[in-house]
């Protein structure tokens, strides 16, 4: 083949603790992911020359050099399996840069998952997603998909019941630099090994047992809401607006700049996101993903029409 096109979708946080600082610099946190569809699209070419790696974005913003975390997994994935094939890699952005909704880790994950194929290598599942880590905190969860609670780094996963739920994503035009809002956070080094969860993170846990959209929207918490940053006052009045326009409940995702709400159903979210998106330049409507089908191939054969 010569060409792979891999779809991938967004994240939101169900809920968001950050612990403190880890002795490598990262912060420790416990939060709850969940795959929603928001698409980017990473198409990938073969090309010649050993591990070489062209990086290109058609739509939307992102980096197209080395800092680009497709870049880089497409790098790493090449000088640990020894290929000897290159890859051009084509970025369509429809998912928001800067907006917590993982946009840049889901592109990495699709890239691993599209050059395995594209170079038809043999990888296990665990294999990936232990090189995935080395990419970004939230990569080996792209791989994953569906509900999971992440701790660490946001590495160490663990598959929740994945509610089906129909969201309302806003997005400001002023963005949240990560870095600047976790330290905004003020949080201390880490003391110590957590032996238990987090009150919030229990109780979000416990809603997704229950199931039913209402136990979630009342459960939602995010560490980053008390965070005294202009990005984020931002993304605090696109939460309330999506509450007075009859969202059940309303979070920030990751560090923001994004704000999502969870509605009754599909029609209550199209009609909420009509009625925000005069105020508001982007408005999303988006469904929970299930695991396993937030990345979706599709295959090229040489000489045929992409």
């Amino acid at each position: 083949m010569s060409r792979v096109t891999v779809a991938t979708c967004a994240k939101v946080n169900f809920g968001l603790r950050v612990l403190g600082r880890r002795p490598d610099g990262y912060h420790s946190v416990e939060t709850i992911l969940q795959t929603v569809g928001i698409w980017d699209r990473v198409d990938l070419d073969l090309i010649s020359g050993e591990r070489k790696i062209e990086i290109s974005v058609s739509e939307g913003a992102a980096p197209a050099d080395e800092s680009n975390l497709c870049w880089r997994a497409a790098r790493l994935l090449a000088e640990q399996l020894k290929v000897d094939q290159g890859v051009s890699i084509t970025l369509g952005k429809s998912i928001p840069v800067g907006a917590g909704l993982g946009g840049g880790s889901s592109d990495a994950a699709a890239t691993l998952v599209g050059a395995v194929r594209l170079w038809g290598l043999s990888v296990t599942q665990e294999q990936l997603e232990a090189m995935s880590a080395q990419v970004g905190a939230d990569v080996p969860f792209f791989l994953r998909g569906g509900c999971c609670l992440a701790l660490g780094r946001g590495e160490k996963l663990e598959s929740l019941p994945a509610p089906s739920a129909w969201l309302v994503v806003v997005v400001p035009e002023r963005r949240v630099s990560t870095a600047q809002a976790y330290a905004a956070l003020r949080r201390g080094a880490t003391r110590g090994r957590r032996r238990q969860l987090s009150r919030p993170i229990k109780v979000t846990i416990e809603a997704l047992k229950q199931g039913g959209p209402a136990a979630l929207a009342a459960a939602l918490h995010n560490d980053f809401e008390a965070t005294p940053m202009g990005g984020i006052e931002d993304a605090l009045q696109a939460k309330a607006a999506l509450i007075e326009a009859g969202c059940l409940g309303a979070s920030l995702s990751g560090s923001g700049s994004g704000a999502f709400g969870i509605a009754a159903d599909r029609a209550s979210a199209e009609r909420i996101a009509q009625q925000l998106s005069s105020s508001w330049d982007w408005v999303r409507v988006a469904p929970t993903v299930p695991a396993g089908e937030g990345i979706v191939i599709s295959e090229a054969l040489e000489g045929a029409a992409p």
